[in-house]
């Protein structure tokens, strides 16, 4: 599948804390990268321009373009005016983008975006998947010049609900080619109304065993307790890359309020992270068959295939070695 990246900037530094992690991204990914640069729509009432704006939007637009080209990038930059995260959300269509690129924090004022808000609100509508990072800086320790090394170590956040099987198909397409361990994190909330409700657990075998059939390395771990906490401290503990989740969740006992958790995990997250719209299951089902399918290297002929081929791959915290 061909990648096709939009990137929002608005001029800022802090916006710009999005490319390096791009280019991580694109280290072992084909892709094309569409940077695009809103300028705010005037009020009908007020019969002005700001002198030069125009100009000194495309001027900063084609700079930023050709950075990327002139590294080897396939890129273009586009301007168009509007509502930020309306205008994001169209582009994002008009260009057949298969993935929104944004930091989540920029300044405001005259050309800038809001970045909170409009990630937000993007995150919410768009159809597409969406990789966010906080441009603010971490003030843990530092892992040196972390954005010139591809993504090798995911974090998936389970809640064990069919729909949350939703991530599977992107990282089974995202995963291989980098050559990425997979941490499949299922977090079990503790309820004391309901403390003997059965832990969901087929989903999260399932998306397992998917991993393992596309041979990606990867690894169950299950936690109690709050799945944002949670998931924020495997996250920090594990040195984990990038987090990659499926949002909005169903409610109950066994399951997350996922749009409450990931908006959590986006305003505290220190490493980029990957949101998309769950899917129902069935359309899910057949998104990682497809997948699976996609990542599968031929098998050499004289060599027996099937399901034990791919067997050891998987492995669950607790297993014997």
């Amino acid at each position: 599948m061909s990648e096709r990246i939009l990137i929002p900037l608005d001029g800022s530094e802090t916006a710009e804390a999005i490319l390096p992690q791009v280019q991580r991204f694109l280290k072992r990914h084909a892709a094309e990268v569409v940077l695009l640069q809103g300028v705010p729509s005037l009020v009908p009432d007020f019969h002005f321009a700001v002198p030069g704006q125009h100009e000194e939007v495309n001027a900063y637009i084609r700079k930023r373009t050709f950075e990327l080209i002139n590294e080897g990038i396939q890129a273009k930059g586009i301007v168009r005016g509007g509502s930020a995260a309306d205008l994001i959300l169209e582009s994002a269509h008009a260009e057949h983008a298969t993935m929104i690129a944004m930091s989540t924090h920029g300044r405001t004022g005259l050309g800038r975006f809001v970045f909170g808000s409009v990630a937000e609100k993007v995150l919410r509508a768009s159809p597409v998947p969406v990789l966010l990072v906080r441009s603010f800086p971490h003030a843990g320790p530092s892992r040196g010049r972390i954005e010139e090394l591809p993504f090798r170590s995911f974090l998936v956040p389970l809640d064990g609900s069919e729909g949350s099987k939703s991530a599977i198909p992107l990282v089974l397409r995202w995963a291989r080619p980098l050559d990425a361990h997979v941490t499949l994190l299922h977090v079990v909330e503790q309820d004391p109304l309901a403390p003997h409700w059965p832990a969901p657990g087929a989903a999260v075998r399932e998306s397992q065993k998917a991993l393992t059939e596309a041979c990606i390395p990867n690894m169950l771990e299950e936690r109690q307790g709050d799945p944002a906490s949670e998931i924020l401290r495997w996250s920090e503990e594990h040195e984990t890359d990038l987090i990659v989740m499926s949002s909005h969740g169903r409610s109950g006992p066994s399951r997350w309020v996922l749009g409450s958790v990931t908006e959590k995990i986006l305003r505290a997250a220190a490493v980029p992270m990957i949101v998309a719209h769950r899917t129902s299951p069935a359309k899910a089902e057949p998104a990682v068959r497809a997948e699976i399918s996609a990542t599968l290297p031929p098998v050499p002929l004289g060599i027996p295939s099937g399901p034990g081929v791919a067997q050891g791959m998987g492995r669950h915290r607790g297993d014997k070695e």
